[in-house]
């Protein structure tokens, strides 16, 4: 199922799968030795599981780190723009961010990506 969201990860740059190979197959095929290589398939999965972990926030704090992290504003532009000191945007920011953390944390595949 495809999550909707106020932005897109996927249309960044760094997303860019032309050259990630389309199989877990074909990326161990590919992979040099003590390089583990991601297939599309692996990267599409963790994608998922990164969208459906946002989806614990709130509608203000999928705003917030919108903002903050995709369309690249300052805390002071944020602060103008809500009306509260940049502090408190920076304080709710790590807020949110570590809500996000847990709900990555508590998650079997990202830990079997992350010690693998």
């Amino acid at each position: 199922m495809k999550r909707e969201f106020p932005f897109d990860p996927l249309a960044d740059d760094r997303w860019a799968t032309e050259n990630v190979p389309l199989t877990e197959l074909a990326a161990l095929q590919e992979a040099g030795p003590n390089e583990p290589e991601r297939s599309q398939e692996e990267r599409a999965a963790l994608q998922e599981i990164v969208l459906d972990s946002l989806s614990v926030l709130s509608a203000e704090e999928a705003w917030l780190l919108n903002a903050l992290l995709f369309e690249r504003l300052s805390l002071r532009e944020v602060q103008r723009a809500i009306g509260i000191p940049k502090t408190t945007v920076a304080r709710y920011r790590d807020k949110i961010l570590a809500k996000l953390r847990v709900s990555l944390a508590n998650n079997p595949a990202i830990r079997d990506y992350l010690s693998g």
